[in-house]
């Protein structure tokens, strides 16, 4: 369970970055080109997890089969890219709202949800809360964090590369907070 969870950790932040079928990425050999909208990328790798990118939030909303959170992100970042990934029965979306200056990523703000409940640890981190849900306070060694929480059968994390140019804390509570149980 550990590996796959792991494997899911690493896919899903290759994915988001850009380097496993996220937006801009050259097309392999091994990817399965689909009758979907424009917006959509879809690859298929027997091995690996089932996965479709999508440049629109509507996009991702649409094909996913639980609701997608919509979150308040602070106004500097915008909506980039998003992920719905299936691995092993279960189904994961993940978000991700960039701050780009001058044409470079300055910084990710990335939402998940999923329904796959062992994505929760509740040993990790520190205790805290997100609304009133019980969660999990996590800052990350490259200078960043993230919170998560369950809710109705969903594992949720909030996450932000690093804090930065007024990027904070309560900036990544208030975040996870206009998600809440979405």
């Amino acid at each position: 369970m550990t590996r796959r969870v792991l494997l899911l950790a690493v896919a899903c932040s290759l994915v988001l970055s850009g380097c496993l079928g996220g937006l801009n990425a050259a097309s392999s050999d091994a990817g399965v080109t689909t009758d979907t909208p424009a917006e959509t990328t879809a690859e298929t790798d027997e091995s690996g997890p089932q996965r479709a990118t999508y440049e629109t939030y509507e996009a991702l909303a649409a094909n996913a089969s639980f609701s997608v959170p919509d979150p308040d992100v602070p106004e500097e970042f915008a909506f980039q890219s998003g992920t719905l990934m299936e691995l092993g029965g279960d189904e994961h979306v993940a978000s991700a709202y960039h701050r780009v200056t001058d044409g470079e990523i300055e910084n990710v703000v990335s939402v998940r949800k999923t329904d796959d409940d062992s994505l929760y640890d509740p040993a990790v981190g520190n205790a805290t809360t997100v609304g009133v849900r019980e969660g999990r306070y996590v800052e990350t060694e490259d200078g960043g964090a993230k919170l998560l929480w369950q809710c109705d059968g969903y594992s949720y994390r909030v996450s932000v590369q690093q804090y930065a140019d007024g990027v904070g804390e309560d900036d990544l509570r208030s975040v996870a907070e206009s998600v809440g149980c979405e």
